[in-house]
């Protein structure tokens, strides 16, 4: 019996072509987990997100009783692994709230599915041990709870915590974390047998970068298994990815590249961009090869002298993203309130129901290196801005819709420094460790336009990011960006036309129609069309 799912259907609004209600969810999680055979996706685990979401806490139990009806063995044929909120960034309540939608759902499919149903819980935003061992005996209080009101019984820690570790000094210092929470667990006489832990590279990449949030992602792999190997204990991680480069690029197409640069992962979220944008034949073709094929790839060992190297080369291009995220993240905000909302999601605002991110905090990334001048650069950004920072999806879909691909914020300055600093062998170890870059360029490349944003972005962004093109294209050998173009002729006349619509309503240019409903309409259906031809919203 397959106790690790290899995929993983998520609730990721990162799609183009539909809206999603809360009152379709249900059904949709059912598809996916169903076999092809039986008309579904064939995924083998769904994620219900109530992190920032406006999901009902009945949810849980309409698709597992919803997967009993279609003769699912839960826990063997299918996992439900929802998402909950983490307290320190919305109210404690809806975290309890969450939790006890487990509790209740094991205890309503206890007969039906012959035993217990959830079996886990990812918690987002993990930055350490002790805050894992907060979260669990929290989990294990309200476990008691429903037992002190219903008559089917739980032990303790018969629902676990999988950390979902985001930012990218929490994932350097993944095994620091696995092991104070593990170390603890063994102290109580409670080890696990293994663990699942989930790296995100979509929030990981908008907050440092995606150099940053790949090479991060790669070192924490090689950390979780050391620390695995140490403890005696089964360490199975999760790679939270969507289709575009900058969220992970798993598609179909890249598929192959993905297990080479990611080797060691064991389960790949297939999130809705790719569900519904790239559609069902491809979905399921990608889908059968991870079941297969994810379980059996191996982790990249690393010595402490390249991790040491990989270290550096982190904060050489977190610094050159953050000079230019926080120059861009204002005007990029009016942007974003136009990207179109396809889940039901709380409101990014400070008002009380409200789901805020963070920005990058430049002390920690300074402690990566040992440079004094780069580390006198980190910690003289700027980071204290005045805007909301958006979510991943609706920054990276914003970027496009300019022009200005995020994949290349950042890149081409860091490698240029990477090159005068470290020289060929530095770039060599650099490609070993992201051997899919120039891919992933190479796609972004044909999305971009740096036309679009005059105007809309200051000029020392677009300077910026022009450097970045250019040396990425001079040290990686990419296409050019004339060659790119032609390959998606009609994507750039919408790109292009979007631009007057787009500075009109950023009051930068008179009116182009009588109708302000008109004019927004317009905008929104050539938003998505343009999130459909490349195969994701953001």
């Amino acid at each position: 019996m397959k106790t690790i799912p290899s995929t993983m259907a998520t609730q990721h609004p990162d799609n183009a072509d539909q809206y999603i209600t809360i009152q379709a969810e249900p059904e949709e999680a059912i598809i996916a987990c169903l076999g092809q055979e039986r008309g579904g996706l064939g995924i083998e685990e769904v994620m219900i997100d109530f992190e920032g979401k406006m999901t009902p806490y009945h949810q849980t139990s309409q698709v597992a009783m919803g997967l009993i009806q279609k003769d699912m063995k839960l826990g063997q044929d299918a996992f439900i692994t929802p998402r909950i909120p983490n307290a320190k960034k919305e109210p404690v309540f809806r975290q309890l709230m969450s939790i006890m939608s487990l509790v209740e759902t094991n205890i309503l499919c206890f007969d039906a599915n012959k035993g217990q149903s959830i079996f886990e819980t990812i918690v987002p935003m993990i930055e350490s041990g002790e805050e894992m061992l907060q979260i669990q005996e929290r989990i294990n209080s309200v476990i008691e709870l429903g037992n002190k009101n219903y008559s089917i019984q739980f032990e303790p820690y018969t629902i676990r915590l999988i950390p979902l570790i985001e930012s990218v000094p929490a994932l350097l210092q993944v095994d620091q974390i696995l092991k104070t929470y593990l170390n603890e667990l063994k102290t109580k006489q409670v080890m696990p047998e293994r663990l699942r832990v989930m790296f995100a590279r979509s929030d990981s990449a908008m907050s440092y970068g995606m150099m940053a949030s790949v090479l991060s992602v790669i070192i924490a792999i090689h950390k979780s298994q050391a620390i695995a190997n140490e403890l005696d204990v089964e360490i199975s991680p999760i790679l939270g990815c969507g289709a575009l480069p900058f969220r992970g690029h798993l598609d179909l197409k890249n598929v192959d590249r993905i297990l080479e640069t990611y080797g060691g992962i064991r389960t790949f979220t297939i999130q809705s961009g790719m569900r519904y944008d790239h559609g069902s034949s491809e979905t399921k073709k990608l889908v059968n090869r991870l079941n297969v094929e994810a379980s059996l790839t191996e982790a990249r060992t690393f010595t402490h002298q390249e991790i040491k190297r990989l270290q550096e080369m982190i904060a050489i291009f977190t610094k050159h993203y953050m000079t230019t995220f926080v120059d861009m993240i204002s005007p990029l905000e009016e942007i974003t309130k136009l990207i179109p909302r396809n889940r039901d999601r709380l409101a990014s605002s400070r008002t009380g129901l409200e789901y805020v991110r963070e920005i990058a905090h430049m002390a920690e990334i300074a402690e990566l290196t040992e440079d004094a001048t780069l580390k006198a650069e980190l910690l003289a950004i700027d980071t204290d801005i005045h805007c909301t920072v958006p979510r991943a999806i609706s920054f990276t879909a914003a970027l496009y819709t300019i022009g200005m691909p995020p994949e290349f914020i950042g890149v081409g300055r860091g490698l240029h420094e990477i090159n005068e600093k470290f020289g060929q062998e530095g770039m060599k170890e650099l490609l070993q460790a992201y051997p899919q870059l120039k891919h992933d360029l190479n796609f972004a490349l044909k999305y971009m336009n740096q036309k679009v944003s005059r105007g809309i972005l200051d000029e020392c962004v677009r300077e910026a990011y022009q450097k970045d093109v250019l040396y990425a294209i001079e040290y990686l050998h990419l296409k050019e960006p004339d060659e790119a173009y032609r390959e998606d002729a009609f994507y750039h006349t919408l790109l292009k036309a979007i631009r007057p619509i787009l500075l009109h309503n950023l009051g930068k240019q008179k009116d182009l129609f009588d109708d302000h409903e008109e004019e927004m309409k317009i905008l929104k259906e050539w938003i998505v069309k343009l999130g459909k031809l490349r195969g994701s919203l953001g």
